[in-house]
């Protein structure tokens, strides 16, 4: 089983402001605008040290060189004994208030083929060598992997309602996207016992698949006690705010023999139905609300594509019924003859959070494929198979935002 412990974090003191003005998203997520409106916040954003600015090498030596300056200025400071923290997120989706705990601890590392943490998303060699070059020039990991754990009996989500109630949080802040961020720090026999609660099944990478392993490398490279172990945050899987949002699919340019036969083509794998003439958000709701179906939305045109059933087998593969899963293997390796990571390098496939911008990439010479949100019992029992997903099969929101906390190495 998984082994979560508590550890001292170096996190942010008075000196560095309000922690609204230190918090940024995970790096992957974050454009150069948004990146130059996060630095523009504080000189101590996340940001600086998570997406540092300057050439390929240079930048990496410039976030070492920011995160020593943050220390000795006393803008960062280790606690001065082991704890778990206790992360509560407040946000509103659609007019209803929502919230959702986490608990940030250290975890030992252990390879992802044992059972104890579950990937459930291929990943690629770039970001992994990116951020193993940014572990090791700054010996810090600076972004935690966010986790999901079984909880069948919702222990651990009540403890962790427990722990707010215990007393003030050592942290807070309301960032510009609404959502009103709360920390708790637990010591002594509390943490233990909060990480024992933990530890009793296995762990599931929800996001940060690419930090996992390359914090494993760091590991064997580093060889220490301290480098075994990785900053994670754990969410209940009994938790109603552990949502999963879906990403969408452009095909920039279909294949002139593909596109003049794109509906027959589709129509060995889905059952095509018509939907009429739909906006990329009215398609993005109908998906949505067919958990079962794609929807193809090209030059305004909607079809739903529910997959068609293989003999009464359709379920003896627990990927078949992910839409994930359908469109990898039906559209981009069936029609396009290709795989996805060759084909988003080639600059034909896209993957776009908002319908409407997926649309307006897509043009009249390309299509855009409108996703279903899996659900997380879906994803516990691809990965319990063995099975990943390709990559963007989930997008939990809102995500764990970098600057929360940082663990030394």
């Amino acid at each position: 089983m998984p082994r979560l412990s508590p550890f001292p974090a170096l996190r942010y003191t008075p000196q560095a402001g309000n922690l609204e003005d230190v918090l940024a998203p995970p790096y992957d997520v974050i454009d150069s605008a948004q990146a130059a409106e996060l630095r523009s916040r504080s000189p101590y954003n996340a940001v600086r040290v998570v997406l540092p600015e300057g050439g390929t090498e240079d930048r990496y030596a410039e976030a070492a060189k920011v995160l020593a300056s943050w220390k000795e200025a006393g803008v960062l400071a280790a606690d001065s004994e082991p704890g778990v923290y206790v992360y509560r997120q407040e946000y509103e989706q659609a007019g209803t208030p929502i919230a959702r705990l986490a608990m940030f601890g250290a975890l030992d590392l252990v390879p992802l083929d044992r059972g104890e943490v579950l990937p459930h998303e291929r990943t690629h060699a770039g970001p992994k060598r990116d951020r193993l070059a940014l572990t090791l020039a700054t010996m810090t990991q600076l972004s935690p992997v966010f986790m999901a754990g079984q909880d069948p009996e919702a222990l651990l989500l009540e403890a962790l309602r427990a722990a707010t109630e215990s007393g003030e949080p050592a942290a807070l802040g309301c960032t510009p996207d609404g959502i009103r961020h709360a920390l708790w720090r637990v010591v002594g026999p509390s943490a233990v016992e909060l990480c024992r609660i933990v530890n009793r099944r296995p762990l599931l990478i929800a996001d940060g698949h690419h930090r996992y392993e390359t914090a494993l490398e760091a590991a064997r490279q580093l060889g220490t006690e301290e480098a075994g172990k990785m900053l994670v945050c754990v969410v209940s899987e009994a938790d109603p705010g552990l949502v999963i949002q879906p990403t969408h699919r452009t095909v920039t340019a279909l294949p002139a023999e593909v596109g003049e036969d794109l509906l027959d083509g589709l129509a060995t794998s889905f059952e095509v139905a018509p939907l009429g003439r739909l906006s990329p958000s009215d398609a993005a709701v109908v998906a949505a609300t067919t958990s079962s179906a794609l929807v193809l939305l090209r030059t305004g045109e909607a079809h739903a594509l529910p997959p068609r059933a293989s003999g009464g087998e359709e379920h003896a593969d627990p990927g078949a019924a992910i839409a994930a899963v359908q469109f990898d293997v039906c559209v981009v390796r069936e029609l396009l003859d290709t795989d996805a990571d060759a084909a988003a390098h080639d600059g034909i496939l896209e993957y776009h959070r908002d319908p409407e911008e997926a649309a307006r990439r897509a043009g009249d010479r390309g299509a855009v494929f409108l996703l279903p949100p899996v659900s997380l019992e879906a994803v516990w029992k691809a990965t319990t198979a063995g099975l990943r997903l390709p990559p963007k099969s989930t997008y939990f929101e809102p995500k764990m935002p970098s600057g929360l906390l940082y663990r030394s190495l």
